[in-house]
């Protein structure tokens, strides 16, 4: 389709401003006009009647029509009469028209005879009389006669080339009523739907959930949530939505509203410590109330946008309830002695860190631990007026980096005790407890890593393995974990072993680098590392590139069931982890268990 437009700007002035300090400028269609294009039978096998149009009476009798029309046009009404006031209008444009309806009826004739039996012929044959239609230009002169000869030809004709059902014809007949007879015009000014949206956005509280969305948001009209489904038409090669009204996008967003709220567990967020200064929170709360209150008061909100807001208030309200019945019990937790501190010094020039442990029995266990992490070079007890441990970083590393590195890993090692995985009687294999255990401190540790960009982003593969091993050899005092060890014929990233030299559990880990080499990543883990006796596993996918992390989720978590070995899909085992039985590579009548967890370090 190749349609010229013209536009005709009556205040220049006015335009320029709008163009400048609206979003969306609106154009009256009065001010556009053009004379439409040239439309083709879409279809290799179309010829026209022998003589045509004067083939047969009834071909012959439209043209006369329009030719009859086209004498008396534009005084043919009061809306085309207008015409005659427009500068850009001349009569001699329009002497085509007599042909061109008659052939748009000849190709919309041939094209319902070829694709009336299609699985499709609904949407193929509307979609091209709406072509047909908009090829007569702006204003439409000309359209509402093919469309009415069209309209004739379905009612009264009965075709003899091919079945028309009647069902079918009914239901085209009534898509011809509706462009006909539109029916009642709704204004739907976008500038408008956008204002709600925004004050909608600004009505949410500045807190931590919000503070990504309305970022994101801030200034932004979503389109998804103003426009009904799209249609595509293949012959305009045009999409078009109808828009939703103010009152109906109010609507959305008072659902939207109880989404996001119910979304919100602050018991979690306060556990995993996302709320890290509850007092803090608590204020804001107290702050962010009093604003709503005053929103209400000072902006202009509709009746219905009242919902969205008395919905707010009421969770600031619930919110401030909770943390007013958990505030004895933060006060009495925040007493607790701390397990331990860390305090820089500096010596020479040369910074280094002390680590300070309330319980005096854990620190060779716990410098052990300290010493085998990346960020440091070097960790010693020492004895002074009590005893405690002295660190120095990594050259590569400054001390607030080693600073964090030490607190997730020495934080989990004394909260989380030891593990010491248990195995099933008889056999030497790790029972369904140990093996979730295990997964249950993997995940830990990596939703903690997920909080220091500055940490994680030094890491590729080998540094995210090494990041880990440390923490997994301190949960079990009967275990050794080892990373880049020969097992089978390769070796694997991450392998634990009982204190007899027996495999436990193999891990792989992998950089997001797409859904095809993550199957090559399964086909690593269970071809290469897996031995006869080998049956818990996992693959820890570490995204540092995609930014939509539910969709990798979605993807990620469906593309291992296309795997050959595949053999079932147990679940998800939590918000980013899910497990999976797949068949033994060696030997199909033995299941293996695979996990796979996936951490978002964007």
């Amino acid at each position: 389709m190749h349609c010229k437009y013209n536009i005709h700007i009556i205040d220049s002035v006015k335009f320029a401003k709008d163009l400048k300090t609206k979003p969306f400028v609106k154009i009256d269609g009065e001010h556009i006009w053009s004379l439409g294009y040239e439309t083709k039978p879409f279809d290799d096998e179309y010829e026209p009647p022998e003589n045509f149009p004067n083939c047969c009476g009834y071909h012959k009798s439209i043209v006369e029509h329009i030719e009859e029309w086209l004498s008396r046009f534009p005084d043919c009404c009061e809306s085309h009469k207008k015409l005659k006031t427009k500068y850009w209008f001349n009569k001699d444009n329009y002497k085509f028209l007599p042909s061109k309806v008659v052939n748009e009826l000849s190709y919309t004739e041939n094209f319902i005879a070829r694709n009336i039996d299609s699985d499709l012929w609904y949407k193929n044959i509307t979609d091209y009389i709406e072509y047909s239609i908009e090829s007569f230009g702006v204003p439409n002169i000309g359209g509402d006669r093919y469309l009415a000869n069209l309209e004739h030809w379905l009612k009264n004709t009965e075709p003899t080339d091919f079945e028309l059902p009647e069902n079918k014809r009914e239901k085209l007949l009534e898509f011809i009523e509706k462009l006909t007879n539109p029916g009642k015009k709704v204004n739907t000014d976008l500038n408008i739907l956008r204002t709600t949206f925004q004050k909608w956005l600004k009505t949410f509280p500045d807190l931590p959930f919000f503070k990504k969305l309305k970022e994101q948001l801030k200034g932004k009209m979503p389109f998804n949530l103003l426009l009904y489904e799209p249609n595509h038409n293949r012959f305009t090669g045009l999409t078009k939505a109808k828009i939703r009204t103010q009152s109906e996008l109010i609507e959305i967003l008072i659902n939207s509203t109880k989404n996001l709220l119910g979304a919100i567990d602050t018991p979690k967020l306060l556990a995993n410590r996302l709320i890290s200064d509850k007092e803090k929170y608590q204020i804001d709360i107290l702050n962010e109330q009093h604003k709503v209150r005053q929103k209400q008061l000072l902006v202009d909100y509709s009746d219905n946008e009242v919902k969205y807001v008395k919905i707010i208030k009421k969770w600031l309200k619930n919110e401030k309830s909770f943390l007013s019945e958990l505030q004895p019990l933060i006060k009495n937790y925040n007493s607790m002695p701390k397990l331990f501190t860390t305090e820089k010094r500096e010596a020479f020039e040369n910074p280094y860190l002390k680590v300070f442990l309330r319980d005096k029995s854990k620190i060779e266990e716990t410098a052990s631990l300290i010493s085998s992490l990346q960020s440091v070079t070097k960790a010693n007890v020492t004895e002074n007026s009590e005893k405690d441990i002295t660190v120095y970083p990594a050259k590569t590393y400054t001390v607030d980096e080693m600073i964090t590195e030490i607190e997730i890993a020495v934080d989990s090692f004394l909260t989380g005790g030891t593990l010491d995985p248990v195995f099933e009687d008889k056999i030497s294999s790790l029972s369904e407890k140990g093996y979730e255990d295990i997964l249950t401190h993997i995940r830990n540790y990596g939703k903690n890593l997920e909080k220091f960009k500055s940490l994680y982003d030094k890491f590729d593969e080998e540094g995210f393995r090494e990041f880990f091993l440390p923490h997994l050899n301190s949960i079990s005092k009967k275990h050794s974990a080892t990373g880049e060890t020969f097992n089978k014929i390769g070796k694997t990233d991450i392998l634990i072993q009982d204190e007899n030299g027996l495999n436990v559990f193999i891990a792989e880990c992998k950089l997001w680098k797409g859904e095809s080499e993550l199957l090559k990543a399964v086909d690593q883990l269970l071809d290469r590392y897996i031995t006869w006796r080998d049956e818990k596993v996992a693959l820890i996918i570490f995204n540092k590139d995609m930014k939509n992390f539910s969709e990798l989720l979605t993807k990620t978590s469906k593309k291992l069931t296309e795997h050959p070995l595949f053999d079932d899909y147990i679940g998800p085992t939590s918000d980013s982890s899910f497990r999976y039985k797949f068949k033994h590579p060696d030997d199909s009548s033995k299941k293996i268990s695979l996990e796979l967890i996936i951490f978002n370090c964007v």
